[in-house]
């Protein structure tokens, strides 16, 4: 942890911001290894060990089991032969998972307007390695979790680290009251992490994540569990009671109705690792004969009409499932200031005249165009916008 990052920290257990004093005891050449923490305000102490600020306040007994179970499983990926190797090398390995990682990463990057210098909360952050992909491209980045085992929490970021190329900060700590400043991110990256919420935890998330969001900043939901018609569970049952996971899958309107009641304005998106979606020509099945090969050339030809992609993604998301829910939530530049004592009918007036207020400057021309939905339309924005300065342009993702 570097000196500068403490001023950007919240107290959890009496919510005083800007209030730590750092009490440092051992560092390496990169920042503070060892110290504590001390809140000036309610004078409580918490330990900064392998530079990670341990911020987790009294926290439930469901987190505490679930950081015991990704302890265990961490112990399963060491025996199926797991090594920091591995690790530096995500989200590009061989395996069907991680290919839906890798694509969700590139699209994500060539669709939001990253720019160098701007700051990206990873939450359940797990091994790092979408932190440290976002460190690569010049963002200051930080990795936020409720565990610390390598392979399966903050440690792990010691792998990337280690590599001297790139620095980002670790904070163990709950997304439900994240210990950091209001107003102080410009992007909040959630990836597979929002299920692990009830519905009352879902609600305290959103709202957490509206809070420490600045004016017009984004959260990006990549990937997210859901339930559908098809699978009303949407969770591997067996899986989660082994490793103890507080994991309840949500529908999708229910993700996109707690993050409005927290005062964001949604937009669902696409999944472009999907074919129908994210492919430019069709490919078909090797085993498909030569009708089911038309029928799906012309289904896959009716990708260029916007009405049917949107319903398309709605009957997958809502009843047919096999793809995860995708969500831009953008917090209104209006308001700002008052979230925190204003009533749910408020904020959602306040929220839907925010709405209307950009679709009309939209409409002038004073406001800008929406972000791209599809690769096409990706690829003509990164044409038409320089690359940022000190970042990398994105990589082509494998698999």
């Amino acid at each position: 942890m570097r000196d500068t990052f403490v001023a950007g920290l919240r107290c959890p257990a009496c919510g005083g911001e800007h209030s730590f004093t750092l009490c440092a005891q051992e560092r390496d050449e990169r920042e503070w290894r060892e110290g504590l923490l001390r809140c000036r305000v309610c004078t409580r102490e918490f330990r900064v060990h392998r530079g990670v600020p341990e911020l987790l306040y009294e926290p439930p007994e469901h987190i505490l089991l679930e950081a015991a179970g990704l302890e265990r499983f961490a112990e399963v990926m060491v025996a199926s032969g797991w090594n920091r190797e591995t690790v530096l090398a995500l989200p590009n390995v061989e395996h069907g998972y991680w290919y839906v990682q890798a694509r969700s990463m590139h699209q994500l990057l060539t669709t939001v307007p990253f720019h160098a210098g701007n700051s990206v909360l990873d939450v359940g952050s797990n091994t790092c390695w979408a932190a440290n992909h976002f460190a690569e491209r010049g963002l200051s980045a930080i990795a936020l979790d409720i565990a610390t085992t390598e392979l399966q929490g903050l440690y792990t970021a010691d792998y990337f680290l280690d590599e001297g190329r790139v620095f980002f900060e670790r904070v163990l700590g709950s997304m439900d009251s994240i210990p950091l400043a209001s107003s102080s991110i410009d992007y909040v990256y959630c990836c597979e992490v929002l299920h692990h919420n009830d519905p009352h935890g879902l609600r305290r998330t959103f709202a957490e994540i509206f809070r420490v969001l600045r004016p017009g900043g984004r959260l990006c939901i990549v990937n997210e569990t859901l339930k559908t018609l098809r699978d009303p569970h949407g969770v591997n049952v067996e899986g989660v009671e082994q490793f103890e996971g507080y994991e309840h899958a949500h529908w999708a309107l229910g993700y996109r109705l707690a993050a409005i009641r927290a005062g964001f304005l949604t937009e669902v998106t696409e999944p472009h690792y999907r074919p129908f979606f994210g492919d430019a020509e069709y490919a078909p099945r090797p085993d498909a004969g030569p009708l089911a090969g038309r029928i799906g050339r012309a289904g896959f030809s009716l990708r260029r009409i916007g009405l049917v992609r949107r319903l398309y993604l709605a009957w997958l998301n809502h009843v047919w499932g096999g793809v995860s829910l995708n969500m831009i939530a953008t917090k209104p530049r209006r308001y700002v200031g008052r979230h925190e004592r204003m009533a749910t009918p408020e904020r959602l007036l306040r929220t839907g005249l925010a709405g209307l207020r950009d679709l009309v400057n939209r409409l002038r021309g004073r406001a800008p165009a929406r972000l791209p939905r599809t690769p096409e339309q990706a690829q003509r924005m990164m044409l038409e916008l320089p690359a940022p300065t000190g970042s990398r342009p994105p990589s082509a993702p494998s698999g």
